[in-house]
Parts: structure tokens; sequence; C-alpha cells
């Protein structure tokens, strides 16, 4: 008995040794959340034949994009973690959550324009070629993003607060 004991606690901290060996899990944990920095980084360093006077145009339009963007982005998520809070009361004020969502709307927005100039900015730095090769890695990292993640289903389990079990709120009345 003693034995079976000793294999499953062999078991359960293999399997949990092995979880944080993952690539980009326990990230939360380690402290390492800067995914977009990296990723960015990674992707301007592999556009072809990109010049230093290029690289440091980007970089510096990177910069300034980021001093732009992270306010609002910082924003956006004070704003989720409030809806969040709107919604997990014990009575639902709707008219608050509502204008909570647009708030959120209308951030993301802001934010969906200054990645698109930004964009357009970089875009104008770079040669025919070099814009191809960018055209063609964004739209497969499009695609490759909605295979990714953390198994959640995008918030859309039955404990979501915006899908599943909740999503017809009327219907519990």
């Amino acid at each position: 008995m003693k034995r079976l004991e000793v294999i499953t606690l062999a078991l359960l901290m293999l399997v949990g040794v092995s979880a944080f060996a993952q690539p980009g899990q326990g990230r939360m944990l380690r402290g390492d959340n800067n995914r977009g920095n990296q990723r960015f980084e990674r992707f301007e360093c592999n556009i072809p034949n990109l010049t230093d006077e290029q690289q440091a145009k980007i970089t510096d339009l990177r910069v300034k994009h980021l001093k732009e963007t992270t306010p609002l982005r910082n924003e956006q998520r004070e704003k989720m973690a409030r809806l969040r809070t709107l919604e997990t009361a014990d009575k639902v004020d709707l008219t608050a959550v509502n204008k909570t969502i647009d708030e959120i709307s209308a951030i993301r927005t802001q934010v969906l324009k200054k990645n698109a100039a930004h964009r357009v900015e970089v875009a104008s730095l770079l040669t025919d070629e070099q814009k191809v090769f960018v055209n063609a890695r964004r739209g497969n990292r499009m695609n490759n993003g909605f295979r990714r993640g953390n198994g959640r289903g995008n918030y859309r389990g039955m404990n979501s607060p915006r899908g599943g079990y909740w999503s017809n709120s009327e219907d519990d009345e």
C-alpha cells in the first residue's frame, strides 16, 4: 500500500514538472509576460534584407506606437476587470454592464486604428519584396492565432461569465 502511495506521488510530481517544461506554460508564474515584444522583435529580425537604417526607423516607430497604445491597453484591461466585477455581482446592473462594454469597444477601436496606422508607417519604409513578405506573414499569424490558446475555449465554458450556462440569463428567472 505504501509503495502505491509513493508511485502515485512520483507520478503527480512528474506531471506537475512537465507542465512547466512546455514552452509558454507557467509564463505568468515566472513573471515572463513579455510575449508581445518578443514576437515583434522576432518578426522584425525576420524581414529579409532590412538595412540598419530601416531597422532603426522601425524600432523608433515601434517605441512611439507602444507609448501610444500601452495606456489604452491598460485602460482596456481595467474596464475588462470592472466588467467581470459587474457581471459577477449578486444583482447585475445591466445598464452599467452595457456601458462598460461600450467603453471597452471604444478603446478597442482606438487601438485597432492605431495598429493600422502603425502598419502603414512601417510598410512605407519597406521595399516591395519586404512588403510581400510582411503581408504573407501577417496572414499566417492570423490563421495560427486560432489554434493557440490555453484550452479555455475563449471563455466559453459552463463557468464562463459570457457563454455557456450564463449566456441565457433570462431563462433563469
